[in-house]
């Protein structure tokens, strides 16, 4: 994570120049990358996204920078040890990420949400995507249907996990199908990322 203030627009990189932190290192943060419009002179935060020669690629919708964005907001969280940031997932175009966290078993999806709120009233200067948080589960089936949210718990009617092939067979109402996928099938791509698994949705 480095921290900028933005030198200059410019139109044919379609980027930002920047300077980082220190003044003593320019950096290019393209506007594909940015999540908000910046004007010259106004500073933000974004992560080392490549690095080719000379060049500096800045980032601010890679999953290593919205998890250091969650990790520094809910730092007394962490500290507590109340949660664990385990994985940050995107799908490129979405306009959403899936964020999963390791906390005590009995905590349910739910209250894992309510317990961040708090410290997550400034998010929204930092991150662009809407964030959805993901219970982490050692249980593979569990983990995935966690994963699935916002798809409905209850329409899930069973889960099978193949681990030769590394792949899970979700069953659901075939009614609730569209909600599974997800526009353009973001939710389950975005949920096989976080999982690291190949996840079929199948109608009932």
């Amino acid at each position: 994570m480095v921290n900028f203030f933005v030198v200059k627009a410019m139109a044919d990189y379609d980027s930002y120049l920047v300077c980082l932190q220190g003044g003593e290192l320019l950096a290019l943060l393209p506007r594909k990358y940015a999540n908000r419009l910046y004007k010259v002179g106004e500073a933000g935060w974004a992560a080392v996204f490549e690095i080719k020669g000379a060049r500096i690629n800045l980032s601010q919708k890679s999953p290593q920078y919205i998890r250091k964005i969650l990790e520094y907001l809910t730092a007394p969280l962490i500290q507590e040890k109340k949660i664990r940031f385990k994985k940050v997932a995107l799908v490129a175009g979405a306009p959403f990420c899936k964020v999963a966290v390791a906390v005590d078993n009995e905590m349910s999806q739910k209250d894992l949400v309510e317990l961040c709120k708090p410290y997550l009233a400034d998010l929204k200067q930092y991150i662009a995507e809407h964030v959805t948080f993901v219970k982490y589960s050692d249980d593979i089936e569990k983990y995935v249907v966690n994963a699935l949210s916002p798809g409905p718990k209850k329409a899930i009617k069973k889960v099978i996990f193949f681990q030769e092939s590394n792949t899970a067979a979700v069953y659901v109402k075939s009614s609730s199908l569209a909600i599974f996928y997800g526009r353009h099938g973001q939710n389950v791509a975005a949920a096989a990322k976080l999982t690291g698994i190949t996840i079929e949705i199948k109608g009932d």
